[in-house]
């Protein structure tokens, strides 16, 4: 595999890894501009911190694991690492599609974890402040707000930020819902 992606998220990574450059690069690093990366599911659209972006795939060969909660796709390799692939769609319970060759992987890391996030479109880089979030905006059910930080209107939609710790720690995402 090489080392930088190829496919869909070759400008996007450039772009976030020139992004994090230069939050790095600043003399202070107290602005609330946040940068996230922007991609669909189904019909609906999505935000996710680039600081938590470790690179943008076309989705490579995902070999299936028996006994395993229906979002969980199976396992990949990444870079020589066994990478879980989860299907967003599935674990929000939105509509499935057919596969199309805009569809990726967003690898992701939370805490030590590294894993892929399969979506069906990659979209663009934007900047938001936290000002510029609303809990209020948040269409899905109760149960789960704590998926995300918040919601915008992002280019006539609605834009709903993902909190990768909520989906993470939650009960569900490793195990059968009943």
């Amino acid at each position: 595999m090489p080392d930088f992606p190829t496919g869909p998220g070759k400008n996007v990574i450039e772009q976030v890894r020139r992004a994090q450059q230069n939050h790095l690069a600043q003399d202070t690093l107290d602005s609330p501009q946040q940068q996230y990366l922007t991609f669909r599911l189904s019909e609906e659209w999505y935000g996710l911190n680039v600081y938590q972006l470790v690179e943008v795939l076309p989705t490579p060969k995902i070999t299936r694991v028996p006994s395993v909660p229906d979002h969980l796709l199976g396992v990949m390799n990444f870079r020589g690492e066994v990478l879980s692939a989860i299907d967003l769609k599935k674990f929000f319970g939105l509509p499935q599609s057919e596969s199309t060759a805009d569809q990726a992987i967003v690898v992701v890391e939370h805490g030590e974890m590294q894993t892929g996030l399969l979506v069906d479109e990659i979209g663009d880089l934007i900047d938001l402040t936290p000002e510029d979030l609303s809990e209020e905006t948040i269409t899905t059910g109760e149960s789960q707000r704590a998926f995300f930080e918040g919601a915008t209107n992002w280019d006539e939609t609605l834009l709903s930020i993902i909190k990768l710790e909520g989906i993470f720690q939650s009960e569900g995402m490793y195990s059968h819902r009943g």
